[in-house]
């Protein structure tokens, strides 16, 4: 009962920031220029943006095969591919959830370890991250003006006092140091939870065994790449945003990689009111800011909730089948 309440408060509280961060970015928006924009809309440009979104789900799966693989889990990508699907459509409801749905899926379909499967998913996280690093320092050589005066704009108000930035420095240190030692102590650890830490870092440090370093870097670059494309071709679905060049469609990548990255509920409210800020520093005025980032969030969501129904369906048919074998299988044992 206490887990349940625990849960459900969980959940009252993220939706409950969704809630606050989307009425602030949008108490003052005209609904009938909003309307009138949506009648606007190149729908074409959207519907690409969505079909594009199934390269990177695909891509991002053929990663995680080739991290799971030096440990021992051969699987094809279509079966990693619903398990991602999954999990994106997991993070709609609670933030995080679904790096831990997928790896339940997988563990159900394929019987890998969840700490082994969370593992290499905190591993393609920390690639990820290095990722979107490396891609903020190559804007900061295209468009560093417009990107430092949004950084700066984005966090002033934060205005956190000196004990609290200690802590976090503190913090920081400390994980790092609790990390290291795990990894160097790792082997003289026992029990059942032992053996959970020992098959979450082999997840993590499967980063330095992958066998196929050429294939895992080619489709990191492929998942960004999509991800620069599906955002940036939207700005041509509207005529104020048309004219944006690829600086900007950079610099959508990285806000809304950073965005998504917060722990808020699928980025509501983070994403809209960050990508608008952004566009601000294009002199695209706010409601029409605030219009695209509703467009390109939406159609996200929609390929999100669209694919991963779909994942749903197909992972309980391959269960089912799955089942109805290993049931042969031991009525015709019993019956030799």
């Amino acid at each position: 009962m206490n887990k349940n309440i625990s849960s459900l408060l969980k959940i009252a509280v993220s939706v409950g920031i969704a809630a606050l961060l989307l009425f602030l970015v949008f108490r003052n928006i005209e609904w009938d220029d909003f309307w009138q924009k949506a009648q606007e809309v190149n729908y074409f440009w959207v519907l690409a943006s969505i079909a594009l979104s199934v390269v990177a789900y695909v891509a991002r799966a053929y990663r995680w095969n080739i991290l799971l693989k030096p440990l021992g889990y051969n699987l094809k990508t279509s079966r990693t591919t619903l398990a991602v699907l999954i999990g994106y459509l997991a993070n709609v409801a609670l933030p995080r959830l679904g790096e831990i749905t997928r790896c339940g899926v997988l563990n159900r379909n394929d019987n890998v370890p969840i700490p082994v499967a969370l593992g290499t998913v905190v591993a393609e996280r920390i690639v990820d991250v290095v990722t979107l690093f490396v891609l903020i320092i190559i804007s900061l050589s295209i468009e560093y003006e417009r990107l430092t005066q949004f950084l700066i704009d984005a966090f002033a108000y934060l205005d956190l006092p000196q004990w609290a930035i200690v802590l976090i420095i503190i913090v920081g240190v400390l994980g790092l140091i609790g990390l290291v030692l795990l990894i160097k102590y790792q082997s003289r650890l026992e029990g059942k939870v032992s053996r959970i830490i020992q098959g979450f870092m082999n997840g993590i440090l499967s980063l330095k065994d992958i066998k196929n370093p050429i294939g895992f870097f080619a489709s990191t670059i492929i998942i960004w790449v999509v991800y620069f494309f599906m955002s940036y071709i939207i700005v041509f679905s509207l005529p104020e945003t048309s004219h944006l060049g690829l600086g900007a469609g950079l610099m959508l990548l990285i806000t809304g990689g950073i965005a998504l990255s917060l722990p808020v509920q699928s980025g509501f409210g983070t994403y809209h009111g960050m990508i608008a800020g952004m566009l601000l520093l294009y002199s695209i005025e706010e409601s029409t800011g605030i219009f695209l980032a509703t467009l390109l969030h939406t159609s996200q969501l929609i390929a999100i909730a669209l694919f991963g129904t779909v994942a749903i369906f197909l992972s309980f048919l391959l269960r089912r089948k799955s089942s109805r074998q290993n049931g042969s299988k031991i009525v015709k044992t019993q019956d030799w």
